[in-house]
């Protein structure tokens, strides 16, 4: 029998890097990256099979996708990983999701469980764990990215319930948690590294989901207000965010971190959380975080967008329909 290995995270920590590289490695590799759900995902991931498949809550979740324009699609995942699993031969199934950890419940994992049991003769769970300084940075910026937040209000998750349950319903020797540290990965590559770790052939890296740069994510914020509570105004948005994503020069510019003084306080409440997961992962996951004149500390802050990054935003305006522009141009100036 095969056996599977499921990639849970945690979000930030190289995923859509990992997820394109098994998605584009040719076959004869001895793993099977199967394309689950209806393939309009870019990088493919496995969020929505799971919880389509395990989710005692898939219902509610389907519609808060749908509210997030995300409608999940039609397809038939069972079939797929089954048969994924009969073709691997005594090779390996690979299934990933960041999203694992925040949809799935317990009950959920134990269904999971017996279905994995069923298929394959062994079961690993990998997750990477990223520096909690690093995660309330990257996470904010997710949430403005992705339309969530039109507030200041940063946060840090809750990481150990999310992560002890899997050790609880698959037992700890089968849940490996690696510390995310690009200065020590081979070549500084994620994917590299992972591949190592599982013993799987050397893939071809493909970079994805870099970080955004302060300007952009200070543009997105402000579309994110301008948007807020008008339907009308969310598509026109949308369409002026895809083009900032995509078309801004993001390494030219410093990239968005939040100020250590922003994230202090909620670090300190989450010690207790923290210090599991470095018991985990068997090292340190703080670092002394200096601070940068780019830094963000405030919304006031925040809302500041350089000159010269605002002459590009103009300009990547201009390559707008004109009431996607229009929206664009009232909010880098309201």
């Amino acid at each position: 029998m095969a056996k599977l290995i499921l990639h849970i995270g945690m979000q930030k920590t190289g995923s859509s890097a990992i997820q394109s590289s098994l998605a584009a490695a040719p076959g004869g590799q001895g793993f099977i990256y199967p394309l689950l759900g209806d393939g309009r995902f870019n990088p493919p991931k496995h969020t929505e099979a799971l919880v389509k498949l395990f989710s005692s809550k898939s219902a509610q979740i389907a519609e808060e996708f749908e509210l997030a324009g995300k409608p999940m699609g039609q397809s038939n995942d069972e079939e797929v990983i089954r048969k994924a699993a009969e073709d691997a031969g005594d090779g390996a199934v690979i299934l990933s999701s960041e999203g694992a950890t925040s949809y799935l419940q317990r009950d959920d994992l134990e269904g999971l469980r017996r279905f994995a049991e069923q298929l394959f003769d062994d079961v690993r769970i990998v997750a990477y764990i990223r520096e909690p300084f690093g995660f309330v940075s990257a996470n904010f910026q997710t949430r403005i990215k992705g339309r969530r937040l039109a507030e200041f209000t940063p946060r840090y998750k809750r990481l150990r319930p999310r992560f002890e349950m899997w050790d609880e319903v698959f037992g700890r020797d089968r849940v490996q948690l690696w510390k995310y540290d690009r200065r020590a990965f081979p070549n500084g590559d994620v994917v590299e590294d992972f591949c190592a770790r599982l013993g799987l052939p050397k893939l071809v890296s493909a970079n994805a989901n870099e970080t955004l740069s302060r300007a952009a994510v200070s543009a997105l914020y402000r579309l994110n207000r301008a948007a807020s509570g008008d339907s009308e105004a969310l598509p026109l948005a949308q369409e002026a965010r895809k083009t900032i994503i995509r078309d801004f020069p993001h390494r030219d510019w410093p990239k968005f971190r939040l100020s250590p003084s922003v994230v202090a306080p909620m670090i300190a409440k989450m010690q207790d959380d923290i210090e599991w997961l470095e018991e985990r992962v068997g090292c340190s996951l703080m670092a002394d975080q200096e601070p940068r004149i780019t830094d963000v500390d405030s919304e006031e802050d925040l809302l500041q967008i350089d000159g010269a990054a605002l002459a590009i935003l103009d300009d990547l305006g201009e390559t707008l329909p004109p009431k996607a522009k229009r929206l664009l141009d009232r909010a880098l100036r309201n």
